[in-house]
């Protein structure tokens, strides 16, 4: 049996050494994880995964705790999913040790359900919807953003997490009102995608922009523009729903 063990919430332990990393097998690894550990057995496409999360990592060769989410360009795109999952797993099990209603320890009622022994609360993993928008200005113009909390220089889109009461597509243009200040019409589901950062989903829009001058949300964004296609500044890598939404208008034009 594989396993996926999650090292402080960002990276992963994989087994170097071959063509691309891999999984460890868990008989390869238990003696390395503390006992104190919950490992969870996780249900996937094509994969059935252990999973759990350690606060700290020593390196034992061929095993090293990598950034996990480098990991989409290097392993098998099924196996990849599969961890994807289990990452939620693990930081869901790390998060709902105690019932959030009266503190008692929490007890596995289902493979993805706990409850609490004292006063039945019930305990779901919880799943965080959020927005990211292509706005295209004309046939050869899209909104990029520079968003604080890019790793590197790449520029991306407009995205946000929904708030109580929203629906999608009103989350789609107060996010994008309070990022810009601009206003945009003609919204539209484009797809979506698991995010395990760490337990998001983010659903795709495109829309049109409407009116409005770009003035940018200065604690989140570092910049905004418009730019032309084969002008583009660096962009999201293809592992991510931006990438595709760009990629998608690229190609359509």
């Amino acid at each position: 049996m594989l396993i996926c063990i999650f090292v402080g919430g960002r990276r992963m332990v994989v087994r170097q050494g071959g063509p691309s990393p891999a999984l460890p097998d868990y008989e390869d690894v238990r003696g390395l994880i503390p006992d104190d550990v919950v490992v969870r057995i996780v249900h996937a496409p094509k994969f059935d995964l252990l999973s759990c999360q350690v606060a700290d990592w020593a390196d034992a060769d061929p095993f090293a705790a990598v950034e996990f989410r480098p990991l989409f360009a290097l392993m098998d795109t099924d196996l990849f999913a599969a961890s994807c999952k289990a990452k939620q797993i693990a930081f869901w099990e790390a998060h709902s040790r105690f019932c959030p209603s009266c503190g008692a320890p929490t007890e596995l009622f289902t493979d993805i359900a706990k409850k609490c022994p004292s006063c039945g609360f019930e305990i779901y993993p919880s799943i965080s919807p959020a927005i990211i928008v292509r706005i295209e200005r004309g046939d050869d113009e899209i909104l990029l953003v520079r968003a604080k909390n890019f790793r590197g220089d790449h520029y991306g889109l407009v995205a946000g997490f929904m708030e109580t009461g929203e629906t999608l597509e009103q989350c789609v243009r107060r996010e994008v009102k309070e990022e810009t200040a601009l206003d945009i019409t003609d919204i539209r589901y484009f797809g979506n995608q698991s995010w395990p950062f760490p337990s998001g989903l983010m659903v795709g829009f495109t829309a049109k922009y409407e009116s409005g001058d770009i003035k940018i949300q200065e604690e989140e964004l570092l910049d905004a523009r418009f730019f032309r296609r084969g002008e583009l500044p660096p962009v999201p890598d293809k592992m991510s729903i931006a990438r595709m939404l760009i990629d998608d208008w690229v190609g359509r034009h």
